[in-house]
């Protein structure tokens, strides 16, 4: 098969040789719990809410987080789990839904492939799936997504691969950073376990991790081929039952761009956010261009459980960074939320959210008169493909200028089954731009207004492990008649 994805390649050779000369050790838990299972992440929330967990709101997940005797039992399905884990997956869509949440739902008509856990003492593991996609929305049929290789030092994982991340309190939606898109090949860096500072200055800070990526987008991207992102996530527990984040994205180097050490620091410390290049133009005329070094992003978010109470509120604000030296975030787009902790029933145990996000720029404002700016969020001047990686948004699945409502529950019943299901409401594109920089709305190039209602189930069947779901859609784009639209999607994985 030809490498038509150079850095893809790449990382498939890293990650090879890594396995190669490993020694697997036997049902091992692998260094990571990674995001989209439903599931598995109230699992881990219903650990933080015993104080087993503090920080719970940065996918992938370390396992190291976890303590070890629960390790094993801390799984996902769809995901290898441990050193055993090796065999098949399928999954299947009719309609694949454009509106993604925490979920791992199919982004394209079908996908198949292999898949395998490995580790090797308590120092290197990882995962390797490899798929092809029938149908694929961007072309690209073969596929590592969910592939990785780690190593730790001391209590630091550094790792290559190519998954997916979730930046967040949120159920329905990260705005700075969620598994909507595809993920990205790239290299991390971050913190295994989350114990306190032993400096008495720092003792403060309660719990901290901090994670940290450089990844490679799209080879002919429409502004920048070979653009790079780069990100930073540090959360932190200063108080039982609250945890706050800060994030940091942002898009630099690529064809034609200047790209160095230099660069890189420039990105890291905002220097040179708004630098005016002189231009000559054909006619020989000078003038100043406004060409960034990096199209920067800034998100802060916190979730909160007041005492010993039965809920927690989160709220996550995003913006864009402009200034040179100033990371303070402008074109404000907000998410808040209020979740209930697990509660105990007779058969089983049950979480309910209720959240509300807009992509408008400053559609929550404190002074009477604000009003929403559109056409902002998630586009950008110089970088004019916006914070999108291969047909979709890397932040909110709705893009920019929408509204959500959301209302979900996850049931995990007796027999370890998995149900979820919510209800939300749409308005997107609510200015009707179809396209401000090079790429169109990803949802919808007009105005739509939509009710969207899903249930899911997760188990086991034997040795079967499966996700099936169904959702209908009723509405549409403004002066046609409403309409319902059906969709369904099936995850199926077995070991050999």
């Amino acid at each position: 098969m030809p490498c038509r994805n150079r850095s893809a390649c790449l990382t498939s050779l890293s990650i090879a040789i890594a396995i190669a000369v490993s020694s697997p050790a036997s049902g091992q838990a692998l260094p990571f719990l990674q995001a989209g299972e439903i599931g598995l992440r109230s699992t881990i929330e219903m650990m933080g809410e015993n104080d087993a967990i503090p920080l719970t709101t940065t996918w992938p997940l370390p396992t190291a987080a976890v303590d070890e005797e629960r390790r094993e039992a801390t799984r996902g399905y769809n995901q290898p789990g441990n050193a055993t884990d090796a065999g098949w997956y399928l999954s299947g869509a009719a309609h694949p839904t454009r509106l993604r949440g925490y979920a791992d739902t199919p982004r394209e008509t079908a996908e198949a492939g292999v898949q395998a856990g490995w580790t090797a003492g308590d120092y290197s593991g990882g995962a390797i799936r490899f798929g092809y996609a029938l149908h694929p929305q961007d072309e690209m049929h073969y596929r590592l997504d969910g592939t990785y290789a780690a190593w730790r030092f001391g209590n630091w994982w550094t790792s290559i691969g190519v998954v997916d991340r979730w930046w967040g309190p949120g159920w329905d939606s990260s705005l700075i950073l969620s598994n909507n898109a595809r993920a990205m090949p790239g290299l991390s860096l971050e913190r295994a376990s989350s114990t306190p500072f032993s400096s008495k200055w720092l003792r403060w800070v309660g719990p901290w991790r901090l994670t940290t990526f450089l990844d490679h987008m799209e080879n002919r991207r429409p502004d920048f081929g070979n653009t790079l992102m780069w990100g930073g996530r540090f959360t932190f527990a200063p108080l039982r039952g609250m945890e706050i984040g800060i994030s940091r994205t942002a898009e630099f180097c690529g064809k034609t761009r200047p790209c160095g050490i230099s660069t890189f620091f420039d990105m890291l410390t905002a220097s040179s956010n708004r630098k005016y290049n002189p231009v000559i133009d054909e006619t020989g005329n000078y003038s100043l261009v406004l060409q960034k070094k990096s199209a920067q992003r800034i998100a802060t978010d916190i979730k909160w459980r007041p005492g010993d109470l039965p809920f927690a509120i989160y709220w996550q604000q995003y913006g864009e960074v402009f200034d040179s030296h100033n990371l303070r975030p402008r074109q404000l787009s907000q998410l808040i939320g209020l979740e209930t902790t697990a509660m105990t029933t007779s058969s089983g145990s049950l979480r309910l959210f209720a959240e509300f996000a807009d992509t408008a720029c400053g559609a929550i404002g404190f002074n009477k008169g604000d009003k929403p700016a559109f056409g902002c969020t998630y586009e950008k001047d110089t970088w004019r493909a916006g914070y999108r990686y291969r047909g979709r948004v890397i932040g909110d699945s709705m893009d920019r200028d929408g509204r959500r409502y959301s209302f979900g529950s996850i049931y995990a019943d007796e027999s370890g089954r998995i149900w979820n299901f919510r209800v939300r409401k749409f308005d997107l594109n609510r200015a009707s731009i179809a396209k401000v920089g090079l790429l169109a709305h990803t949802v919808t190039p007009v105005e739509e207004k939509l009710w969207n209602t899903e249930i899911s189930v997760d188990g086991l069947y034997g040795t079967l492990r499966y996700s099936v779901g169904v959702g209908a859609d009723h509405g549409g784009v403004e002066d046609e008649r409403a309409r319902w639209h059906g969709r369904g999607f099936l995850n199926l994985s077995q070991n050999w």
